[in-house]
């Protein structure tokens, strides 16, 4: 914020200080919601377009805890399948997913070891369905990493300063 006040005339740079200073919080709360917006979208783009062999239940939001904290969250069944990828058949590696527990191929029961294994339900975006005696199984090798909230809160790292200049500076 800058300031031009002509000499003799300090009590019109009070009030602007003390104007500018009573805008803060309604500032802040600004700043948060446009940063967790694109962070939102981001994270929601990723989620609904990814590969994945099943059902995408995948539901992103914003939360406020209190009038300085906020939340973006992605809530679903198949969050951390979409976000880190399953199986061994796809090569891409989530950034945080030694972090994080992660282990290509470690969950889904030990299936994700494999390069293709079964299951029932939904065959999703590659899935393929194959049928013996009644009985509908899904063939899958899994899907890549989506890095979904990894890339959301990268784009929200990218872009704070721009942001904040937005809507600080004037």
């Amino acid at each position: 914020m800058k300031i031009q006040v002509k000499l003799g005339n300090l009590k019109e740079a009070i009030r602007v200080v003390e104007k500018y200073r009573d805008d803060l919080p309604g500032r802040c709360r600004v700043f948060l919601q446009k940063l967790a917006e694109l962070g939102l979208e981001t994270a929601d783009v990723r989620f609904s377009s990814a590969q994945y062999d099943g059902t995408n239940d995948v539901k992103c939001s914003i939360f406020w805890d209190d009038d300085n904290h906020l939340r973006v969250v992605a809530a679903g069944g198949a969050v951390t399948f979409i976000e880190f990828g399953t199986g061994v058949y796809y090569p891409e590696q989530h950034p945080l997913a030694d972090q994080k527990g992660a282990v290509r191929g470690g969950y889904g029961q030990g299936k994700g070891s494999q390069r293709t294994w079964g299951y029932y339900g939904e065959p999703g975006t590659n899935g393929l369905e194959r049928t013996r005696s009644d009985t509908t199984v899904v063939l899958t090798h899994g899907n890549p990493p989506a890095r979904a909230m990894y890339e959301a809160s990268k784009a929200m790292r990218e872009q704070i300063m721009v942001i904040a200049r937005e809507v600080f500076s004037t």
